[in-house]
């Protein structure tokens, strides 16, 4: 029933460095949010970007911000309500792969998606 609270989901997309496009890979990944979101009409979605520890920690900010605000235009354009949608820039804070500063790590590269 649309009155049911629905499960919180979580869904990871991966960038190459020093990139915030996202990939055709990612699209599935999409896709599956915006179905999840479409699920829960009383959805919100928080889109939260991170940077690896390679380069200067403020452009990785900035990068992990363009990351998050690429994901959720991405999601805009597939119809979510961008109302609905709350953006975050981390930058090299927690990352799911601790590495020291300088470190290319391809899983730290990611945007996560959380529809509650």
């Amino acid at each position: 029933s649309p009155d049911t609270p629905q499960p919180a989901r979580n869904f990871m997309l991966f960038f190459g460095n020093d990139d915030a496009n996202v990939t055709p890979g990612s699209e599935a990944v999409i896709q599956e949010a915006v179905h999840a979101a479409r699920a829960n009409p009383n959805a919100r979605i928080t889109v939260s970007g991170n940077a690896d520890t390679f380069g200067d920690s403020a452009y990785n900010r900035a990068l992990s911000q363009r990351r998050a605000a690429a994901v959720r235009n991405a999601l805009v354009q597939d119809g979510i309500n961008p109302a609905t949608i709350s953006v975050v820039g981390r930058g090299e804070d927690a990352l799911p792969v601790s590495t020291r500063d300088g470190v290319r790590e391809p899983k730290n590269r990611r945007v996560e998606i959380m529809v509650k």
